[in-house]
């Protein structure tokens, strides 16, 4: 679709060259053609970029989603944690961990945070740093504080049906 879009831009401007191109000169509107074919490069150029990027995303996270509600199956509402925190990110495209956007010191799906639990999951051999790791430090987390460390998420993850059928059910959110 860009590309038949960039071809029909050419055309105009091919066509803005020739036979009117005095007139046109003069209201300016052959420097707005041109700077619209410019536009057009890069929003195509953009395009497949973003494509690209995608693609390396989705690729260094396909399974994530599917391996966070198989390790919390028993807490669901942490899947739901994770999908607000990280969108299930562990990776970025080149390969890094995620880290959060607000706070640069979360790390991974779960955006445990590394300033404030680095040291304690190191002595715990825990690699914050991988999914696995990741996971099973906000497991012992949600064991040992409820969902009290992802509270700034939880305006999106108490949406989910998963919460509202905790609450339905007269579950409550352990929460300290």
């Amino acid at each position: 679709m860009l590309t038949s879009g960039l071809a029909s831009g050419l055309t105009d401007i091919q066509t803005m060259s020739g036979q009117n191109y005095e007139a046109k000169a003069e209201t300016g509107t052959t420097s707005a053609a041109t700077t619209t074919v410019a536009a057009t490069t890069t929003v195509a150029t953009t395009a497949t970029s973003t494509a690209k990027t995608v693609s390396k995303k989705t690729s260094l996270n396909k399974d994530v989603e599917s391996r966070v509600r198989e390790y919390f199956s028993d807490l669901p509402i942490m899947a739901e944690i994770a999908k607000c925190e990280s969108q299930y990110r562990q990776f970025n495209a080149d390969g890094t961990v995620f880290r959060g956007v607000v706070n640069s010191k979360d790390l991974g799906v779960m955006q445990v945070n590394d300033y404030y639990h680095g040291k304690r999951a190191s002595k715990l051999n825990v690699d914050l740093r991988t999914l696995d790791g990741n996971m099973s430090y906000a497991r012992l987390l949600y064991t040992e504080e409820g969902t009290a460390p992802w509270v700034s998420s939880r305006p999106c993850w108490i949406k989910s049906d998963v919460a509202k059928a905790m609450f339905s059910s007269g579950a409550k959110l352990a929460e300290k």
